[in-house]
């Protein structure tokens, strides 16, 4: 069957309204960088994130956290102490989404006009990070 218009097309909608909004990818990929190291909890707190983030405001990383939190990409992490300190991890469907983008880079290290040799050879930051998470899928599949 041909799709004749875009809001016939559901099997994307998800994908899109996730990925599509500004700064959504960038902090999935924080998140697989994070996740993709053994010897971290998996978590990141709000002024971790804007460190790693700079760009992104307060008020809009606060915006897209709490859009994350609810489509269930990722989980919300309190803690009993005081003051109260929240942390933010990818939840399984982040991770299965973290898997996705993996193929979605190499298709744009393919196609896409990258000249950056270190990204190129997946020593880039979130190469790396992705490569370290599938790493962790496999082994935690044996």
């Amino acid at each position: 069957m041909v799709v004749s218009s875009y809001a016939e097309d559901c099997a994307f909608d998800f994908a899109l309204e996730v990925l599509s909004k500004k700064w959504n990818l960038n902090l999935v990929l924080e998140f697989a960088t994070v996740a993709g190291n053994k010897d971290s909890d998996n978590t990141l707190s709000f002024s971790e994130i804007s460190t790693q983030i700079p760009e992104i405001s307060p008020r809009m990383l606060s915006m897209r956290l709490s859009f994350l939190t609810e489509q269930g990409v990722i989980d919300q992490i309190d803690n009993e102490e005081k003051p109260k300190k929240v942390r933010y991890k990818l939840s399984q469907m982040g991770l299965d989404l973290a898997l996705v983008l993996k193929q979605l880079r190499q298709w744009s290290l393919k196609y896409g006009n990258c000249e950056n040799e270190t990204c190129r050879a997946n020593e880039c930051k979130h190469g790396i990070a992705i490569n370290k998470l599938i790493e962790l899928e496999i082994s935690q599949l044996q």
